[in-house]
């Protein structure tokens, strides 16, 4: 039982920490303007890769009352990825009105799919591993 939950948490790490580091890449293309569709896709990875990735984090880690539970943990990472979409709405005080940020409902829908499609994914890797 204590190797099976190991090993899940362990695959759990690693998905989320490949998954949040495909970010960097991801950012760096949005430099290149390759076409409609490919920034398209690019403009919403972020949104797609950061809560999915932040949720196996969190599924990895030994906070008892988040790596028990998937769906508690799948309801936090929601309310922040959701949390940080709409907080780009809010005014910026100082220097941070010149940092140019773009709410957009594409960037909220693509994240909350990108939490359950992480639900989904830990319930079968929980399932698979037992």
């Amino acid at each position: 039982m204590k190797n099976e939950k190991d090993k899940r948490k362990k695959i759990f790490g690693w998905l989320g920490a490949v998954i949040l580091l495909l970010i960097i890449p991801i950012k760096l293309f949005r430099i290149l303007q390759i076409g409609y569709i490919a920034n398209l896709i690019i403009g919403i990875a972020p949104s797609v890769l950061g809560p999915v990735g932040l949720l196996f984090l969190l599924l990895s880690s030994n906070v008892k009352y988040l790596s028990q539970s998937i769906f508690r943990a799948t309801v936090i990472v929601l309310l922040i990825a959701l949390g940080l979409e709409f907080a780009q709405l809010l005014p910026r005080p100082g220097f941070l009105q010149y940092v140019h940020y773009t709410f957009d409902w594409l960037d909220v829908i693509s994240s909350f799919l990108s939490v359950v499609i992480g639900f989904i994914a830990a319930n079968i890797i929980t399932r698979h591993i037992r």
